[in-house]
C-alpha cells in the first residue's frame, strides 16, 4: 500500500513538472508602457495643457476673492453695514463659485485623464494578445499583480518598442 502510494505521489509530481515546463507566462510593466510610450507621452502632455488651462481660471477666481477681501480689510471701517453686507455676501458666492469650479474641474481631469489613457491600455492589451498568440504564452500579467517572476518573463521593453512602432505612421517610398 505505502509503494502504491508513494508511486502515484511521484507520478503526479513527475506530471506536474512536466506540465509545468510548457507553461508560458509572462508580464509586462503596463504603467511603463503607458507613460513612456509615445502615445501615453502625448496623451499626458494634452492632459497637463487641460490642466494648467483649468488651474489658470480657478487661480482667476482666487485672486478675485482675495481682492474682495483686501477692499473689505482696507475699506471696512469707512463702508456703511448694508456695503458691508453686500461685499461678504458677494466674498460667499465668489467662494462657492471657487469650490464648485474646483469639484467640476478634478472631475473633469479625471474625466479627460481615463478617456485619454484607457485607449492606450487597450491598444496595448490588442498587442499582447497577438503576441501571446503568437508565442504561445498561457497568461500575460500586469506586473503590480505579480509578486515574484524571472526577468526572462518581462516582456514590458519589447512589448513598448513594438507598441511605438506600431504608432509611427509608415515611411512613404517613392
Amino acid at each position: 500500500m505505502k509503494k502504491t502510494v508513494f508511486f502515484i505521489i511521484i507520478s503526479l509530481l513527475a506530471f506536474s513538472s512536466v506540465q509545468a515546463a510548457e507553461v508560458k507566462i509572462g508580464y509586462v510593466d503596463m504603467g511603463k508602457i503607458v507613460m513612456e510610450s509615445d502615445q501615453g507621452k502625448e496623451a499626458l502632455k494634452t492632459y497637463k495643457s487641460l490642466e494648467k488651462a483649468k488651474n489658470a481660471i480657478i487661480m482667476e477666481k482666487v485672486r478675485q476673492i482675495k481682492k474682495l477681501e483686501e477692499e473689505l480689510a482696507k475699506q471696512g471701517a469707512i463702508l456703511t453695514p448694508e456695503t458691508i453686507e453686500k461685499k461678504k455676501a458677494e466674498h460667499e458666492n465668489l467662494m462657492a463659485e471657487y469650490q464648485k469650479m474646483r469639484r467640476d474641474s478634478e472631475k473633469d481631469l479625471q474625466k479627460n485623464e481615463a478617456e485619454l489613457f484607457q485607449k492606450i491600455v487597450l491598444d496595448v492589451k490588442k498587442l499582447l494578445a497577438g503576441i501571446a498568440l503568437e508565442e504561445g504564452y498561457i497568461a500575460v500579467l500586469d506586473k503590480a499583480g505579480v509578486i515574484y517572476m524571472p526577468d526572462e518573463s518581462d516582456l514590458t521593453n519589447r512589448v513598448l518598442k513594438m507598441f511605438n512602432e506600431a504608432g509611427k505612421p509608415a515611411e512613404k517610398t517613392d
